[in-house]
Parts: structure tokens; sequence; C-alpha cells
């Protein structure tokens, strides 16, 4: 195996017999996992469900694709490679460069058991206005958030310059990383994020292009309302209903959102059950879909009549050989 392929990646084997996986496309990996493997996968049947971890919502970046999916196809002569697109336009654009491809949002294999509204955590409980969720990179726009006077920020370990530019736009922000000591950047576990989500009143979604916000879906099975700007990426498929505001690109509009959400005191398990209600729906449609691939590439029928073996791990990173250890153990 390549150095490459040491770095981390997001996927799973949902099924050994017949072969299916789920892994996503990245910088190391442009057409997830299989292409990667070539003496694990090249001499099988197999459907590889290939996702994207950014928008493809631009001419170049679909004719990328197409042009990575035919390098692909030429090392896996036996196998189906099947694109995940997040967005209908996104389906469209692929299909018209001739890329196989099926709706399935990234946001729908989102682990609901891991984020969830805690006991007493009502909105009397709330320690800050809002939750911003976000690398500190300038492509997250903090600046949307200034005009906000009660607010945590959650982040990966950042440039000194980013670092110090966030700071500098938000002095009041409680950087939640760096909350033991200021200098010490200290990675949260899931159990301490979901704790602050259920702490805020109300989520953050500021970028305005990216793929489909992780965080975005986090945030509303955590019962949390949503403040987003205008964004093309696919986190918009999902963010409907009375708990969430779409505003413009301006820390004013940002704020009176914030504000608005937080007087309606809504409640945090009915915020919750609205989007687990439309994810029961996007399941339930990628299991037809996935299964009528399944039977037209390699001949069996029904085989997934849970979403079991997709959930989670398709937006969970690990190292490569992890994820292959169903075939390889």
């Amino acid at each position: 195996m390549s150095d490459e392929t040491q770095k981390l990646a997001a996927g799973c084997i949902a099924s050994v017999d017949p072969l299916v996986t789920l892994s996503k496309r990245e910088p190391h990996l442009p057409m997830g996992l299989a292409p990667s493997r070539i003496d694990l996968f090249a001499d099988r049947p197999a459907l590889h469900l290939v996702g994207l971890t950014w928008t493809c919502e631009s001419k170049y970046e679909v004719g990328e694709i197409a042009s990575d999916l035919s390098a692909a196809e030429r090392l896996l002569p036996r196998s189906k490679l099947v694109l995940l697109a997040n967005t209908p336009f996104e389906s469209k654009l692929l299909s018209q460069a001739g890329v196989s491809n099926m709706l399935a949002n990234e946001l729908m294999f989102t682990d609901e058991t891991l984020f969830t509204v805690l006991p007493r955590q009502g909105p009397e409980m709330a320690r800050f206005d809002a939750i911003y969720v976000a690398r500190l990179d300038a492509m997250k726009r903090h600046e949307l958030a200034t005009s906000l006077s009660s607010l945590v920020l959650v982040h990966g370990c950042p440039r000194a310059n980013d670092s110090d530019r966030v700071r500098s736009l938000l002095p009041n922000a409680r950087f939640a990383n760096f909350a033991a000591k200021r200098d010490t950047y200290a990675y949260l576990s899931d159990r301490q994020l979901v704790e602050l989500m259920n702490r805020s009143a109300v989520g953050l979604c500021l970028s305005s292009i990216e793929g489909s916000m992780r965080v975005s879906m986090e945030y509303r099975l955590c019962g949390l309302p949503v403040v987003s700007t205008r964004s093309t990426g696919g986190r918009d498929r999902y963010l409907l209903g009375p708990h969430v505001q779409i505003v413009g690109d301006c820390p004013d509009e940002v704020a009176a959102a914030v504000r608005a959400l937080k007087r309606q005191e809504l409640n945090r398990l009915a915020v919750r059950e609205f989007v687990a209600q439309l994810l029961a729906f996007d399941r339930h449609n990628f299991l037809l879909n996935v299964n009528k691939l399944v039977e037209s590439a390699l001949g069996v029928r029904d085989r997934f009549r849970s979403f079991a073996p997709f959930a989670r791990y398709p937006v969970c990173w690990r190292l490569p050989q992890k994820i292959l250890e169903p075939l390889t153990a």
C-alpha cells in the first residue's frame, strides 16, 4: 500500500458477498478506496459507491470526476462505480458528463445515536446563544458572526494566522478547543461536542460553498434550530421547517435570526423528530436504489433490508486498513 493511502479515509465495506463498498472522493483517493487497492478489488465483481467531499457544481469539477472515473474503471474492469450526488443539480451535471450516479446526500449517514438531545437540556439550559463548529478557515466566514454577543466556537487545530484572524474578529467568543489554556489546542471528544451543542441555543452554518457540511445535520439531531446563509454544496436539502432561517451575508441578519429562533424556545425533541423524518425518507429511497444497483451489477436481489450497514462510517474518518478489515482479516 502506498504512503498516500495511509491517510485517513471515510467509508465502509457494506457487504462482503456480494462485494459492496462506500467510500469518498478525497485528494489522495480521487475515486474512493477501491482503485487504491487493486490487489483486493481488481479480480472480483463489486459495486463501489463513491461520495463527494466537495460540491461538483462546476464544469471543471465534473470534468475532473469523469476523467478520474474512467481511470478507475480501467483499473477495476469487473466493478461498477457509482457517484453519490449531494444535490439534484449535481446529479444532473454528472449525468450530462456520462458519470453513473445517484442522489444520496451524505448527511443521511450521520449517526443519530451519537448526536442527540441530552436529558434536561431544554431552552432554559442554553449557555450560549449560538455555536459554530467549523475550521478557522476564511471560507467558513466567521466575520458573519461578529454581531453575536454569546458565541462558542469548536474547530480543528488551526494555523497560527487563522487563529489570530478569528480572535481579532470575535474577541468575545469562547474558543472551546482552547478553553483550558489559550495557546494549547485540545481535541474535543464526541461527547464533549454533543454537550456543547446541547448547551447552545442555535447552530450556525456560514460558508457559501463547500460540501454538504456534516455539522448542519449534527446540530439538528441535537435539537438545535439553525441559522444558515445561502449555500452551494448540499446542506440546504435538509434546512427547512420553522426551526431554520436562511439569511443574507450580513452579520446583523445572522444575529437577528439567532435572536428570533432563541425567543421561540423550540422543543428540541420536536426539532430532532422533524429532521429524523426527512432522513427516514431519504434512507428508504437510498436502499431501494442500492438494491436495484446490486441486482443489476451483481445479480443479487434485495441484499440490503436495513440501513445499518451504511450508517455512520461514510462520514467518519478512519485509517484505510481499518475500513478494509472485513476483506483482509
